[in-house]
């Protein structure tokens, strides 16, 4: 069963637009250096309920199974991306779920 990996970004203050730009970009590259991630989507909050918690940014991977999804994370090319991550955010929130589709 597909397995939807979804992560938000809550920057630290005072991290520029350019340099949020260029991590996204490097996010955004991941799946052409990751065969396992089958699908990539990204956004920034345009909530207008003001529930984000400062959470800014979201990111949705899709695999197609949790071996995929077990695989990703170790990935040396995953392990580098979040090296350079991790020193500019204030929180990350990382959720895992197998998607139930309502017809």
């Amino acid at each position: 069963m597909a397995i939807k990996h979804v992560v938000l970004f809550k920057f630290k203050e005072g991290v520029g637009e350019s340099l949020i730009a260029e991590l996204i970009e490097g996010y955004k590259a991941l799946p052409g250096k990751i065969d396992v991630m089958k699908a990539f989507e990204w956004g920034k909050d345009v909530s207008v309920e003001a529930l984000h918690d400062g959470f800014t940014h979201c990111f949705i991977t899709t695999f197609a199974d949790a071996a995929g999804r077990d695989a990703y994370i170790p990935h040396q090319a995953h392990q580098d991306y979040v090296k350079v991550l991790l020193p500019h955010l204030d929180k990350l929130l990382v959720l895992d779920f197998e998607p139930e589709v309502v017809k």
